[in-house]
């Protein structure tokens, strides 16, 4: 009898460290869980908030595009990173000609680009302010297969984002996702002239 009190003691203790680790075990995965939303929450948020800042810096001019630059891009002379950037898009400012260019790394796989594509839209659609900003599906150009367009019907800004077919290297396909802005122009009591490469 006092060998079963001992083993029945036994297992309930076992039971209790057991049923602790796994309450700790829980409470770990559910603060990592809870860390990674917030994690993306704020990139999202930060994501938000720079493509925000791009369709205002578009929409309010030349002047106002040339001030979303940082520092001279490492392979051009003539342009400057865009800041705060764009997550997973390298994108610089054109200083001459006043454009915004962006582009991801090249993608193997087309559904991976439609991912980020559809990725960007939704974006682009929470961050643009709605009573201005209008978007609409273009027929893709030459080398896009997916292609649309934001214009804001006050300046006449633009934002395309496309997806692109790139080079093939050894016969494999590659994708790229592309952003560019334009400027409008800008109302100084005339309309300034707006220009597209």
């Amino acid at each position: 009898m006092q060998i079963r009190i001992l083993y029945l003691t036994g297992l309930l203790l076992t039971g209790s460290v057991v049923a602790a680790d796994t309450a700790k075990a829980s409470d770990e995965l559910l603060y990592r869980q809870v860390n990674s939303d917030i994690l993306r929450s704020d990139e999202t948020s930060q994501e938000s908030s720079a493509l925000r800042r791009l369709a205002v810096g578009l929409s309010s001019g030349r002047e106002a595009v040339r001030a979303l630059g940082s520092s001279q891009s490492e392979n051009n002379h003539n342009k400057d990173r865009l800041d705060p950037p764009i997550v997973e898009m390298e994108c610089s400012i054109d200083r001459i000609a006043n454009y915004v260019s962006c582009y991801s790394s090249p993608v193997r796989s087309k559904e991976e680009a439609e991912t980020l594509f559809a990725k960007l839209l939704y974006q682009l659609q929470a961050a643009l302010p709605s009573d201005s900003w209008r978007g609409i599906q273009k027929k893709p150009g030459i080398a896009s297969s997916q292609s649309y367009t934001y214009e804001d019907q006050r300046s006449s800004a633009h934002i395309d984002i496309d997806i692109i077919a790139g080079p093939r290297p050894h016969g494999s396909d590659s994708y790229i996702v592309s952003i560019f802005g334009w400027p409008g122009y800008k109302l100084v009591g005339y309309e300034e002239l707006d220009w597209h490469p």
